[in-house]
């Protein structure tokens, strides 16, 4: 089955009628996640951005699950994907989660799964560095501050392998990344 475009996964959110918070930070993530990689594209080097944009808003769609029944953040989602018949969506949404940063096997690699993890470390309701949004994270989950202080080098390491690639410093990249977040929402294809 092709994947839904970016319009057809807003839709997805709608129909299984998640949050508007969740919806909110999903394209924000989404915003970011194709900001880089279309740098990384222009930069000589190939990737889906659809995929990266689809999986961007559809990175979240296993938190009301959870809430309910429990699980593994991400692992539910790429399953929920893989069910609907998305299996290509399924890597870059399992290895989103902040704890991938510090696992060997659910750790991001290739792009669309990197495009995905650092994006999703820079939203909140608004736009954060790095350190910002792992703060938030603590606050909000102090019970895990110790696995998102040890996450943040990593976190700093993903971002700046998208820097080296696209020839632009940590600080640059931040201010084209922030330039996408505060665009207006992308509208339905």
């Amino acid at each position: 089955m092709p994947l839904p475009t970016p319009g057809g996964a807003r839709q997805i959110l709608v129909e299984m009628e998640i949050p508007a918070g969740i919806v909110v930070h999903s394209q924000g993530v989404a915003r970011i996640a194709l900001e880089a990689g279309r740098l990384v594209v222009a930069a000589g080097i190939p990737v889906d951005l659809e995929l990266v944009e689809v999986a961007a808003l559809l990175h979240d769609i296993d938190k009301p699950h959870i809430r309910r029944e429990g699980g593994e953040h991400g692992i539910v989602g790429a399953q929920m994907l893989i069910e609907m018949g998305y299996p290509e969506l399924a890597m870059p949404v399992a290895s989103h989660p902040i704890n991938c940063l510090l696992d060997d096997d659910r750790f991001p690699r290739g792009w669309p799964s990197v495009l995905l993890a650092v994006a999703d470390k820079h939203v909140a309701g608004e736009y954060l560095t790095i350190d910002a949004r792992l703060k938030d994270m603590a606050t909000r989950h102090p019970a895990y501050a110790d696995q998102i202080a040890a996450a943040r080098g990593p976190a700093h390491a993903l971002e700046r392998e998208i820097a080296e690639a696209v020839g632009l410093t940590d600080d640059a990249l931040g201010d084209r990344l922030r330039a996408a977040f505060s665009q207006a929402p992308i509208p339905s294809r």
